[in-house]
């Protein structure tokens, strides 16, 4: 609490909501879930949205980077290492992925299970839930439309995801029903 507090006072917070369409991601999902299951891994839409986000922190490195407020400069970061927030029973942890961009779907669904699972069971250590890059908090499995996650100081940025929903969408002359 007392960390999620100092990151609110000290890092300017500004929401941007958008939709997207995840529709080709769910048949992704759906198509590919056997095979990481085999491997010992639940795909799921964090796992996915994880390796975007890797690749999308190395194409912008100003999301990858970190504030010195002492030297008054940002710090570029030349590895890759996402904080995934879980919830859990003493409240949320945010346990960390290192080199994420190193790592294939199957095995960031791997390491997001492994870390959810030792954070609720209270098997983390204090070191798995630091040097965290960027994070992703996704909050689709409780319900909601949007919310405004906290940027975890001295990271730069985080993404928020809500559930998706089927709506109606416009394209070549008719609507269709896609996962937005």
């Amino acid at each position: 609490a007392r960390s999620t507090a100092a990151s609110w006072a000290a890092v300017p917070h500004v929401t941007q909501f958008d939709e997207a369409d995840v529709t080709d991601v769910m048949a992704f999902i759906e198509k590919n879930a056997p095979k990481a299951e085999k491997a010992g891994a639940k795909l799921t839409v964090t796992a996915v949205i994880t390796r975007v986000c890797a690749e999308a922190l190395k194409r912008f490195p100003r999301f990858n980077a970190s504030i010195d407020v002492v030297n008054r400069r940002i710090v570029f970061k030349r590895y890759v290492h996402i904080g995934i927030a879980a919830d859990t029973p003493r409240g949320l942890l945010v346990p960390v992925i290192r080199d994420a961009d190193r790592k294939s779907i199957v095995d960031l669904a791997k390491a997001i299970g492994d870390l959810a699972a030792r954070a609720r069971n209270k098997k983390i250590s204090p070191d798995e839930l630091e040097g965290g890059t960027f994070s992703i908090s996704n909050q689709g499995g409780i319900g909601g439309v949007g919310f405004t996650p906290i940027v975890l100081w001295p990271q730069v940025a985080i993404l928020g995801v809500s559930r998706s929903a089927v709506k109606p969408v416009y394209g070549q002359d008719r609507f269709e029903p896609r996962s937005i």
